[in-house]
């Protein structure tokens, strides 16, 4: 009897730059040991037979499609056409299982580590003789995802999840510089609250663009990512009002980001003082994107009243998970005021130091 094949891949947290990679700035992200399993069984018809264990949904593609048409979000398709068009062809068929321990559309990014783990699976399965770069797992993930579909997001989730571990990650070429995680200990609180991500992250998206996009018209040289501290006030006069929140969140979280990678290259590394970063980047998600609804600011400053460093929001927000950093000495009560506030769970998490399943 033949063996069935298995892929896993993480969950992932963005601690500095999010919504800054549609912008083509940096991010520092990590992955966690949270995953998407995915197990794979030869069988004898040519489809692939799907079953999403978490969800109780089943699906059938028959491998004689052309795959022309997507419906939206349809991922085991999409991945399926990036591969073809890098002449790489699944020859017979498999029934799939699909389950996970990452929290659904919550910020955690598990649509992304399910496309990671269906890309790595159909390359096994396709050419198993072949070893491909994570860094190319990651390009094919990211087209299937984003690209192939037009979505506002950038490539901090595909590639994130692909690389593992921790990164500073440079959204416009894939290039990272990998880091070690100083965290004593990451919460992440649920909170329950569904969130909407495409909406978010177009409208942060669009607004950002723009603002840029009328700065550049002034100054074709402009570039984003040598802004400095006084970069906004230069610059907001050109913009309508709708526009400077946005302007001011791309600009300042860039900088936080570029102080933050400063303090981790750094021998010892201050917590406290991550910490009031982490908790500056929340500031700006909070009142400049407004993307962290009431009862979540709540969650989290009830974690920071019990000890922890820093809290913020995950993901592009409007709902979902956020992520609590905090000494080892206070974590039981930080989980505890998460939960006492309302949320739907609050769980340690550790930084995965790879992501190959």
């Amino acid at each position: 009897m033949e063996r069935a094949l298995s892929v896993k891949a993480p969950g992932r947290i963005c601690f500095f730059g999010d919504h800054q990679d549609y912008l083509g700035l940096p991010v520092i992200a990590a992955t966690i040991d949270r995953y998407i399993y995915i197990e794979a069984m030869p069988k004898e018809e040519n489809t692939l037979s799907i079953e999403l264990l978490d969800l109780d949904q089943q699906e059938t593609l028959s491998l004689d499609e052309n795959f022309d048409l997507l419906a939206p979000r349809d991922y085991f398709r999409s991945v399926i056409r990036v591969l073809k068009r890098a002449g790489i062809h699944l020859q017979q068929g498999y029934h799939v299982k699909i389950h996970g321990d990452i929290p659904l559309e919550s910020g955690l990014s598990s649509s992304s580590a399910m496309v990671v783990a269906w890309t790595r699976l159909l390359l096994k399965l396709a050419q198993p003789q072949n070893c491909f770069s994570d860094e190319q797992i990651a390009q094919w993930s990211y087209t299937a995802e984003v690209l192939e579909f037009n979505e506002p997001g950038g490539l901090m989730d595909q590639y994130t999840i692909a690389l593992g571990g921790m990164v500073c990650l440079n959204t416009v070429t894939g290039s990272y510089q990998r880091l070690s995680a100083p965290w004593e200990s990451v919460i992440i609180g649920d909170s329950g609250i569904k969130k909407s991500t495409l909406s978010v992250l177009s409208q942060a998206k669009d607004n950002a663009l723009e603002a840029l996009e009328i700065v550049k018209a002034q100054d074709p040289s402009f570039q984003l990512e040598k802004a400095g501290k006084a970069t906004y006030l230069q610059t907001k006069y050109l913009l309508p009002s709708a526009l400077k929140p946005y302007w001011y969140a791309a600009i300042h979280n860039h900088l936080i980001t570029q102080e933050a990678l400063s303090l981790l290259n750094q021998p010892t590394i201050e917590m406290n003082k991550l910490g009031q970063l982490i908790n500056a980047h929340q500031t700006i998600l909070q009142h400049q994107i407004k993307n962290t609804p009431s009862r979540i600011i709540e969650m989290m400053e009830a974690a920071n009243a019990k000890g922890a460093y820093g809290t913020k929001i995950v993901g592009s927000g409007g709902g979902g998970c956020f992520v609590a950093l905090c000494s080892q000495d206070s974590t039981a009560n930080v989980i505890k005021a998460i939960e006492t506030t309302g949320a739907r769970q609050a769980f340690s998490v550790n930084i995965t130091s790879f992501s190959n399943g």
